[in-house]
């Protein structure tokens, strides 16, 4: 499990929780080790992955109760917007269906509006511990591509030194922006050596750099001008 949890060769995997969501899916991620945790109140979905891939999560009572106080679609509307690939988690057994007022057939209407309409992937667990499982799962899925970019953008071998926590420190800085990622992060810091070259690199120098665009070079430099 190790190996899926690297978000590149050196650095852990940085797990943004929102901080409404309950201890005990916290505490699974924890046991599994090899990650950055930490909580804060997010815009879109309950869980943010290197900034590259975002989850809302329902258990089977909240996602009738969404349905009813209109929640669920502004909600998937907010993943939409985000422009961070997302999915739904619906958690929960077949048996806690029954006690809700929802038709089997109405429930089937609404996961279909979500994948269809708002083309929503929507996964289904039974417990905590596997709605954590496959969020990582599906975060190695959504990622695989890396690994070809690594071949064409290899990393230079690092050595375990003191400065390590460091350079993992400024790539959690610069991962948490929009867009960039721990990957992209790397990259920017091969290219610029620190987090003041890249915040003051024009946007032609920072196209330059391998994987990086055009958007997310224009949300980085929109908000460090804001």
């Amino acid at each position: 499990m190790s190996n899926l949890l690297k978000s590149s060769y050196y650095f852990p995997l940085q797990v943004t929780i929102d901080d409404r969501e309950p201890a005990s899916l916290e505490y699974e991620f924890r046991k599994l080790g090899n990650m950055i945790i930490h909580r804060q109140r997010l815009a879109a979905g309950d869980y943010l992955f290197d900034g590259n891939f975002l989850v809302e999560r329902k258990t089977v009572p909240d996602f009738c109760l969404s349905i009813k106080d209109g929640r669920l679609f502004r909600q998937a509307g907010k993943l939409i917007k985000s422009r961070i690939p997302s999915c739904i988690i619906l958690e929960g057994k077949k048996r806690d269906f029954k006690h809700t007022d929802f038709s089997p057939q109405a429930l089937q209407g609404i996961l279909l509006s979500l994948s269809l309409a708002f083309r929503l992937p929507v996964l289904r667990t039974k417990s905590t511990r596997e709605t954590v499982k496959v969020m990582l799962q599906s975060f190695k899925q959504l990622t695989r591509d890396r690994l070809e970019e690594q071949r064409f953008y290899p990393r230079p071998s690092v050595s375990k030194t003191k400065n390590d926590l460091l350079l993992a420190q400024k790539v959690h800085v610069l991962g948490g922006f929009p867009g960039i990622g721990a990957d992209k992060a790397e990259r920017l810091l091969m290219k610029f050596e620190n987090l003041h070259g890249v915040f003051t690199a024009g946007e032609e120098e920072l196209l330059n750099v391998p994987g990086i665009g055009k958007k997310t070079v224009e949300s980085l430099i929109e908000i460090l001008k804001k």
